[in-house]
């Protein structure tokens, strides 16, 4: 009986040595403090001006403005390099351009701020007029980081 108690406790001690009995937590690194994740940012609403107007608005005339400025902040800090995309999306619903930000790790709280030519672009030219959207995505994510916003564009 002694000897069945002592198999017993070396048992539970080689288990505890090793991490678990879990199918799979004996592999290396298994016990090993893992590093602190990189929590996922979150993005603001975006702000929408033109450089006729300071103030935050959804209709534009692409007779009186050069372009327009989407404004957006991340909640968090990065601890890496991301890069703020905002994709922008046509009245007909085809991905017009993506606008590219890239965003310096320990910045967080930060606000970030991409332009869109107007004047003179394709826009004009192809009389790109009606309700655009504007989606931010962080990284090549497939999902947005905060919430869309639609706008409008008339001549």
């Amino acid at each position: 009986m002694l000897t069945m108690a002592a198999l017993l406790v070396l048992a539970a001690a080689g288990a505890q040595a090793t991490g678990s009995n879990a199918p799979g937590a004996n592999h290396p690194g298994a016990n090993a403090p893992s590093a602190p994740l990189d929590r996922p940012l979150a993005c603001s609403a975006l702000a929408i001006r033109s450089d006729a107007d300071s103030r935050d608005r959804d209709r534009f005339s692409a007779t009186r403005i050069l372009e327009l400025r989407f404004g957006t902040r991340l909640a968090g800090q990065p601890r890496r390099d991301h890069t703020l995309r905002l994709r922008l999306y046509a009245p007909s619903g085809f991905l017009y351009q993506v606008l590219a930000v890239p965003v310096a790790a320990g910045r967080g709280h930060r606000r970030i701020e991409a332009r869109l030519p107007v004047a003179g672009t394709s826009i004009m030219a192809s009389g790109l007029y009606g309700r655009w959207r504007v989606v931010p995505q962080l990284d090549d994510s497939s999902e947005p980081c905060g919430a869309g916003r639609s706008f409008v564009i008339r001549p």
